[in-house]
């Protein structure tokens, strides 16, 4: 009994406490740049609106003719 309360602790912890970070670069064919980027605590409601709010900003991106770039890709400025 005491392990399974352990390893509940854990995962409540683990679940509740936390950092997320998410950026990506998007460029157009005129070179242009747009940078999404979202960082923040990542728990089990924030996480999920942290990484909402990320996507909505590539979908616009990419709905205004954007496209994801490897970091390989970009060039330093």
């Amino acid at each position: 009994m005491q392990i399974k309360n352990i390893i509940l602790a854990i995962f409540i912890v683990t679940v509740l406490v936390g950092c997320a970070h998410y950026k990506t670069t998007l460029i157009n064919a005129q070179g242009e740049k747009v940078i999404c980027e979202a960082n923040g605590k990542s728990g089990a409601i924030s996480g999920y609106h942290l990484r909402q709010g990320f996507e909505a900003c590539i979908n616009a991106a990419k709905a205004q003719g954007f496209k994801e770039v490897s970091p390989m890709n970009l060039k330093p400025e």
